[in-house]
């Protein structure tokens, strides 16, 4: 059974987030945004606050929070700043797979030391741009990886990436036991970030989440050892679906909280602004947009908490899933938009908010899953399951 009402403990999470985001991110999220810098300070004070890393499990050292309270905090982060809370997303995300399909000795080595200093996972992401290609070959018990990959969350800044590899067939072509454009599977590989043949070559410059770190690499005889592969060879597709059930319902909470922004501060300006001696929130075009906004968030929120919550449960729910995050990130961008609309001639001025908010939106829907392919997927899973 669903229940949305939120418990005392989760509410309690809930606000310290809440209060981290008024405190410590409002205060710095503009500097940010204009120099694109890399928020390290914030990355040390949300450790010390308790807010870093906290799916990791209790056997651990970590919190093991649920995917419903992950999804209460991201909101939460994200209201803040979704550029500077990405970094935390991000590594949430990376440590979600090694959570759900990693063994018990990948789960010691990889998440326990995220717990001992102010440490990231980061994971080369699905960014619908052509992001590069690593492939793998295997030698004895050991792997090496060869490639580019273009966007690399947290690339450069964290301890550790999920690299998604394909097997080198290329050798094989060669042979003529296989084409040299056959790619089997794909194999997910812990990479660390001091391995001998990773570098990070520049860091993406983004339209918005301009503080969050992404970058590209170039893998050249990266040596990886058969115990941080996730599951052995070939288990991508099935890794990446049995995790996104816990990721996706976290992306879209960050989206939920850029929205919830961008509407409070089109609620506080409709006040303030007059126009024929009374305030623009009087007239029904305005009010008409902020009662969308209001409704279409409570949407996304309930969608993003069904989600969650049916994730925790075990249950199969990819489709909710992909819905959750396929509606808030098309939520987030209309929502946005419209803030810039209330704001009028001001919208578009970076003395206000909104502006940062609407391309804040925008990465959210061409990053981990454009609209039109979660549409895609969504699709799939209503003609399969019939």
């Amino acid at each position: 059974m669903l229940i949305h009402k939120l418990p005392a403990e989760l509410l309690e999470y809930q606000k310290l987030a809440k209060d981290f985001a008024a405190r410590e991110i409002a205060r710095v999220s503009g500097k940010h945004d204009q120099s694109g810098e890399f928020p390290i300070e914030l990355i040390k004070s949300a450790w010390e606050a308790g807010l870093l890393n906290m799916s990791v499990p209790e056997d651990c050292g970590g919190l093991g929070l649920s995917c419903l309270e992950g999804a209460v905090i991201a909101e939460e982060l994200g209201f803040g700043d979704s550029g500077i809370s990405g970094s935390i997303e991000a590594s949430d995300v990376a440590q979600r797979f090694v959570i759900e399909v990693g063994t018990a000795e990948q789960k010691q080595e990889f998440l326990a030391p995220l717990m001992e200093s102010p440490s990231l996972a980061g994971y080369a992401m699905d960014t619908g741009i052509r992001a590069g290609r690593v492939f793998f070959r295997r030698d004895g018990d050991d792997f090496f990886l060869n490639g580019k990959h273009n966007a690399i969350a947290n690339g450069g800044v964290a301890e550790w990436y999920l690299i998604k590899a394909y097997e080198d067939r290329r050798e094989l072509a060669a042979s003529g036991d296989a084409s040299e454009q056959e790619l089997v599977g794909g194999t997910y590989f812990l990479v660390r970030s001091g391995e001998d043949g990773l570098n990070f070559d520049h860091r993406l410059e983004t339209l918005g989440k301009r503080a969050h770190v992404i970058s590209s690499a170039r893998f050249e005889e990266v040596m990886v050892p058969a115990g941080a592969v996730l599951l052995g060879t070939g288990q991508a597709a099935r890794i990446y679906n049995q995790s996104l059930v816990k990721t996706y319902p976290i992306i879209a909470a960050g989206l939920v909280g850029v929205a919830r922004a961008a509407m409070e501060h089109a609620l506080k300006y409709s006040k303030e602004r007059q126009t024929f001696g009374l305030p623009i929130s009087s007239f029904q075009g305005i009010s008409f947009m902020l009662a969308d906004m209001a409704k279409d968030i409570e949407a996304a929120r309930l969608l993003v908490y069904q989600a969650a919550q049916l994730a925790d449960q075990g249950q199969s729910c990819i489709s909710e899933a992909v819905c959750a995050k396929a509606f808030a990130q098309d939520m987030a961008m209309r929502v946005t938009t419209d803030a810039v609309q209330v704001f009028g001639g001001y919208g578009f001025s970076k003395e206000y908010p909104v502006e940062k908010l609407m391309r804040d939106a925008k990465v959210g829907q061409l990053t981990d899953g454009t609209s039109e392919s979660l549409k895609v997927n969504l699709g799939r899973q209503m003609v399969t399951s019939v």
